[in-house]
């Protein structure tokens, strides 16, 4: 090589070393950092309609405490991979609606199943769906056609809020931390002496500069049940959202319920107790919200709270990754047709209820399906967190089974995700027996109770993809 090849040479190789350093911390950075999107839009219906949660109520709901919201949250990694979070003031996640929802997002936006998380607050305030849960209602023609014409305004709202948020990403920073707070009880008897789970898992979404946040996502498990009257309300999941947007004006906040299914908020009946609890939860967030984090790059926010004893937050700056599976649950020994036929005369309206929907589907089907679609799901937050994302009510054990078995501090556990088709019990509730085990499902139309093992395979399955995501 000559003098001047060798100069040619050198010049390549400091231009390239600029450009790289260039892609760490200069123009190009922007490029390579996180994008985050919001939206928030009202879904409280239009018209008087029952609402769901409480199988007694005997009129529809009208007015409203405060409104009902459906929040979306667009983000995507620095390699272009996008992750949609839809958090819906509902009691649950009808499978036709996920359906719909998910075809919309692959559709227009290119986003794959695994990648939108469908999140339920489970409030027993809003509107009843057209679904099989709605059937434990005592409903009349006319009122089945009022839940069918809300049913297509929330879907369009919905599909509304998630192309606001797409298109309104841009550059932020990623930062995830857990806060507590204590006001769920395990309601199973002996009330108060069962498992719980405290934990309040957040992400904080701020501007690129750290000083505005944009967003914030969190969880809780209890059940979202402080009311239970004819108004429309996002109970304590609702004002805790509420608080948080006043607080940060710029942000949405959304809630995802935690693995609550046998959690209560105690005492209840109240607004002032759904209030209180609103900003208990809503504390706990802001707490987490004003922390600093590990690292110089990033700033912390000015909240509303002191920090006191919690850890730093630890910033997400890798890339998502996600995985989504169907697994089959299996119901126990179910009851022969004449069983059915026999309830159809029941002067219990609930067996009545489930009786007549299921000899329906014996006369189109020819028999019952033994086994139930559950999905599981499962996202990896930059190497730093592991969110799993269960359907179904599902029980606190599960949580604590799959902290201590993932890390506690880096697993977060989601249920009433994308398909909430009963309740899920765990294998020592099953066996235990009692409404989350075995009533509850009469209630959700089910013919039986699942089978033992639906711990196992459940856990197995979240198990199997964190380590898929993990790679």
């Amino acid at each position: 090589m000559n003098r001047r090849d060798s100069l040619q040479f050198l010049f390549v190789v400091v231009a390239a070393a600029f450009c790289d350093a260039g892609d760490d911390g200069g123009v190009r950075a922007a490029e390579k950092s996180w994008q985050a999107g919001f939206s928030r839009v009202v879904i409280t219906p239009t018209e008087p309609m029952f609402a769901s949660g409480y199988g007694g109520r005997m009129k529809p709901s009208s007015g409203k405490i405060h409104d009902l919201y459906v929040r979306v949250a667009a983000l995507t990694d620095p390699a272009g991979h996008s992750v949609l979070v839809v958090s819906l003031d509902l009691i649950g996640v009808p499978k036709t609606f996920a359906d719909h929802v998910a075809a919309h997002c692959k559709k227009k936006h290119g986003i794959e199943r695994a990648d939108v998380m469908l999140c339920s607050s489970h409030t027993h305030c809003g509107p009843a769906l057209d679904d099989k849960l709605s059937h434990m209602l005592a409903l009349k023609d006319s009122d089945w056609a009022a839940i069918r014409r809300n049913q297509k305004r929330l879907n369009a709202n919905v599909l509304k809020a998630i192309d606001a948020a797409v298109a309104d990403r841009k550059p932020a920073l990623l930062a995830a931390g857990n806060g507590t707070t204590g006001f769920a009880v395990n309601r199973r008897p002996p009330i108060g002496q069962g498992p719980t789970d405290h934990d309040v898992p957040v992400l904080r979404i701020t501007s690129p500069d750290g000083k505005t946040v944009r967003g914030l996502i969190y969880g809780y498990a209890c059940h979202n049940t402080v009311l239970s009257f004819f108004h429309w309300c996002g109970d304590f999941a609702g004002f805790a959202s509420l608080d948080l947007e006043a607080a940060y004006p710029k942000s949405v906040a959304l809630f995802f319920s935690g693995c609550g299914a046998d959690q209560n908020p105690l005492p209840r009946r109240k607004v002032e107790l759904a209030q209180k609890y609103g900003r208990m939860l809503s504390t706990a967030v802001r707490k987490v919200a004003a922390l600093d984090v590990r690292s110089d790059r990033l700033q912390p926010v000015k909240g509303p709270a002191e920090a006191g004893h919690y850890k730093p937050l630890t910033p997400i700056r890798g890339n998502v990754k996600t995985a989504f599976r169907n697994i089959d649950l299996a119901l126990d020994d179910i009851p022969p047709k004449a069983v059915w036929e026999r309830e159809l005369k029941s002067g219990n309206r609930y067996e009545k209820a489930r009786a007549r929907l299921l000899l329906d589907e014996i006369a189109a089907k020819g028999s019952l399906p033994k086994t139930h679609a559950y999905p599981v799901q499962v996202w990896n937050l930059g190497g730093k967190i592991t969110w799993v994302a269960l359907g179904g009510e599902v029980v606190v054990d599960y949580s604590l089974r799959l902290k201590r078995e993932l890390g506690k501090q880096t697993t977060w556990v989601a249920g009433y995700a994308n398909h909430v088709m009963a309740y899920i019990p765990s294998e020592r509730i099953l066996k235990e027996g009692g409404y989350e085990g075995d009533r509850s499902m009469l209630y959700y139309q089910l013919p039986a109770k699942w089978k033992p093992g639906l711990e196992r395979r459940i856990v197995d399955a979240a198990k199997a993809l964190a380590r898929k995501t993990s790679r």
